[in-house]
């Protein structure tokens, strides 16, 4: 999804989130409101390239709509900025945040005195030359196993914050 219009994945009370308007299409399609399980969470304006969900119908089993013939209704009345890459069987059990091994956050840089309005909200611009080389040099000092407690909200519910960096490079 493309989260320019959106305030981040999850269900909020005051703003429209892509967990909301994903949800309204599966009401649309299946005729019922279903429960949806994200593998993170993202921030206003965030995009996501490669983000797992989950949907479980416990009442359909088998299911009703085989997963092409869904991943196909659902992105005929999805909006543009959304849409369902794959759609597959889950096994019993799994949760998208839980069952997760990795993340890759992509930062794109446009570099360049000139701006490219095809990158608008999808790239920051960044007017002087960098370094490629210095900047991977700074990089590398990310890598290994880093504690991310100051990032993290207080009083959230996610004990180990420790989490390992296994690549980090600027090209």
């Amino acid at each position: 999804y493309r989260g320019t219009a959106y305030h981040g994945w999850q269900v909020q009370q005051n703003a429209l989130s892509v967990c909301t308007v994903f949800q309204d299409g599966v009401e649309r399609v299946l005729g019922r409101r279903y429960e949806v399980k994200g593998c993170s969470r993202t921030d206003a304006g965030v995009h996501a390239l490669g983000f797992v969900l989950s949907l479980r119908c416990p009442e359909e089993n088998p299911p009703a709509i085989p997963c092409q013939a869904l991943q196909k209704a659902l992105n005929n009345c999805l909006p543009r900025d959304i849409a369902v890459l794959d759609c597959a069987d889950a096994p019993a059990g799994f949760h998208p945040r839980y069952d997760c091994t990795a993340k890759r956050y992509l930062y794109r840089i446009w570099n360049s005195p000139v701006k490219n309005p095809f990158l608008e909200d999808l790239a920051y611009q960044y007017r002087y030359q960098i370094r490629e080389d210095l900047a991977n040099a700074a990089a590398r000092q990310f890598l290994g196993r880093r504690d991310f407690t100051s990032l993290c909200a207080a009083g959230g519910k996610v004990e180990d914050k420790v989490r390992t960096l296994y690549s980090c490079s600027v090209r």
